[in-house]
């Protein structure tokens, strides 16, 4: 049991890692649980060349109610590097890219001084876990074996709104790892999504300041790997495709589209605006 002040959960699990003695590192959040199977399950899928073990996870609230599953490869599958680029698109790795649920090589850890970035407010553990796989030689098991509980309490971390400064800085690290990951494996990068947080950092726009600081080469990045799957994301996409040269328009365009979808939030229109698209 280490004791020491509040320093934040990157620095937490930097101690942690600091202080671990053994082979393998593996990572629980306070709010969440396990089954008195979880590590002994990681622990039986290390094999010759192992560097890395990937688990399911069971997604539910506070009450029990589950709210969601991946649909994953039915049994245990290894990836060699060779098949890095399958694995994202098959394990959903960028869309799980929480550090629980699995299990690391802390040797791996050691040299090459991967830690997670206390600059980085959140999606620290998807920047972790992509440190970690850019500096593997080794293999991956995935397994759909679901020993963790994820609880979606209502107030957590994972639900805070973040400004446009930290969401825009947080993309261009995670774009830096998605490039690195998708060169060094050939992985495809809109499987990765990195493009979400610039997505997320335009919506919160309260200046064209703000709007200006966006690097051309991100403008161009987004309209290129950008994946709208929703009315509201595919209405976004085509404003900046059209208008990221005429900020006046497109920052009026995301200050009233946030005024209007929060009055949609606030008296729970969106069902019925989906009922209508129907």
């Amino acid at each position: 049991m280490i004791h020491k002040p509040n320093e934040g959960v990157s620095n937490t699990r930097n101690r942690g890692i600091d202080e671990a003695r053994g082979e393998w590192l593996t990572f629980v959040d306070s709010d969440d649980y396990v089954t008195d199977r979880y590590l002994s399950d990681l622990y039986a899928c290390v094999g010759p060349g192992i560097e890395l073990v990937i688990h399911s996870l069971k997604h539910i609230r506070e009450s029990g109610e589950l709210l969601y599953d991946y649909n994953l490869p039915k049994g245990e599958k290894i990836y060699a590097t060779s098949n890095f680029a399958l694995m994202a698109k098959e394990q959903y790795v960028a869309q799980r890219g929480y550090t629980f649920c699995k299990l690391f090589r802390k040797q791996l850890i050691d040299t090459f001084s991967i830690r997670f970035a206390s600059n980085v407010k959140f999606s620290e553990d998807w920047v972790f876990l992509f440190s970690y796989l850019n500096a593997m030689n080794g293999k991956v098991c995935c397994s759909p074996a679901s020993n963790y509980f994820y609880v979606d309490r209502e107030g957590s971390l994972s639900h805070a709104e973040h400004d446009f400064s930290y969401n825009y800085v947080t993309f261009g690290i995670i774009k830096d790892l998605s490039l690195e990951f998708c060169s060094k494996y050939k992985a495809d990068i809109v499987d990765l999504g990195p493009t979400y947080l610039m997505h997320k950092a335009m919506t919160l726009v309260v200046s064209k300041v703000q709007l200006r600081s966006i690097k051309t080469e991100d403008w161009d990045f987004f309209n290129r790997y950008y994946r709208a799957t929703s009315m509201k994301a595919k209405c976004d996409k085509w404003m900046v495709r059209h208008f990221h040269s005429n900020l006046s328009v497109l920052f009026a365009y995301f200050y009233l589209a946030r005024k209007f979808r929060k009055m949609l939030e606030r008296y729970n229109l969106w069902s019925i605006v989906n009922t209508l698209r129907k």
